[in-house]
């Protein structure tokens, strides 16, 4: 990046101008005439851009020996860099790798649609969704999924449902739909400022923290499938440690709390759930060596420490959202101009 001075013109008598540099113009051959586009968000720095500039399209190319894990995270990559049409070629790859793209592409990308498809690729357009999904909606609807998949995970360790488990696992993917498309708003606003115009985002900063908030909803959604897949995975009598296992339900409050919070910072009432967070997770150790101490059946210990350390990544990622709610309580800071 670089830094061009200039002063301000006045004419006309009250309307200021300021010249573009050469380079720049010429790097999207803009002439005399030409239209641009001047974002101004609320506090920082205006941005210009050629009114007809457009993204260009992301290429993937799959050679010989690429397997289906390889192409799948260089498709996600795309995808969260931002670009809006993604030609997938086969240069050497087998055929039906093109299938597990797809399947792929529908559980964990949001907005993304096969527009073109031969034996040797396809084409794959992303709906820009950003209208019909503000990041704080997205933040709500994650929040809610999680919430409910961390309440049900613990339910299913005293009640084993092996579809139930399947149900919270496709909720799992929704939510990491959810969280790719954050990333992806994120990333395509540093190269395209017009996208934060729909977004209902007062400042770039608030994009950056909903992300990193979205971040921590995965994460807490992903140790919500460990609890759910410890169900299955062995008999459990929670009867032998019921005292933590009641206990590890208030972990699904903290989270939800810490969430509203972000849709609705407010510096007291972060405060006071941070405290009441730290207090939460020293109750749920105690509760945890307690039922230690009770000495619990050797096939339910591997378990109940599994148990307990889910639930403590859940209440210590609602930490971390908790603290991202109390920063939004403050004020951005502002561009002002230096007093002599």
């Amino acid at each position: 990046m670089r830094a061009y001075g200039r002063r301000l013109q006045l004419t006309g008598g009250s309307t200021l101008i300021v010249s573009l540099p050469k380079e720049w113009a010429e790097q999207f051959g803009l002439e005399k005439g030409d239209e641009v586009l001047l974002m101004a968000p609320v506090s920082g720095p205006l941005s210009v851009i050629p009114a007809d500039a457009a993204l260009e399209e992301g290429v993937l190319v799959l050679r010989e020996n690429v397997t289906l894990d390889q192409a799948v995270r260089s498709l996600i990559s795309l995808y969260l860099a931002g670009y809006s049409s993604i030609s997938i070629r086969l240069d050497g790859a087998a055929p039906g790798i093109l299938r597990g793209i797809k399947e792929v592409a529908r559980r964990w990308l949001a907005g993304v649609e096969v527009v073109d498809e031969r034996l040797d690729g396809m084409v794959l357009n992303v709906v820009q969704l950003h209208r019909d999904l503000p990041p704080k909606q997205v933040i709500s609807r994650m929040g809610t999924l999680t919430s409910g998949m961390v309440q049900d995970s613990l339910s299913l360790l005293a009640e084993p449902n092996r579809e139930e488990v399947h149900d919270l696992i496709y909720r799992d993917d929704e939510v990491d739909r959810f969280y790719h498309y954050m990333v992806r708003l994120t990333n395509l606003s540093v190269v395209d400022p017009r996208i934060l115009e729909p977004l209902e985002v007062e400042w770039p900063q608030l994009l950056m923290s909903y992300t990193l908030v979205a971040r921590s909803i995965e994460r807490v959604a992903d140790h919500a499938t460990n609890i759910a897949m410890l169900a299955l995975e062995r008999e459990l009598d929670v009867s032998s440690f019921e005292e933590f296992y009641r206990h590890s339900f208030g972990s699904t409050t903290h989270f939800r709390r810490s969430v509203e919070l972000v849709l609705e910072p407010d510096v007291d009432r972060a405060q006071a759930l941070l405290e009441e967070t730290s207090e939460y997770l020293r109750d749920l150790e105690r509760s945890f060596v307690h039922a230690l101490e009770r000495r619990v059946p050797v096939g339910s210990q591997v378990a109940l420490r599994v148990l307990y350390d889910n639930v403590k990544r859940v209440v210590e990622y609602s930490t971390d959202i908790a603290e991202v709610g109390l920063n939004l309580s403050f004020p951005r800071p502002r561009f002002v101009r230096r007093t002599s």
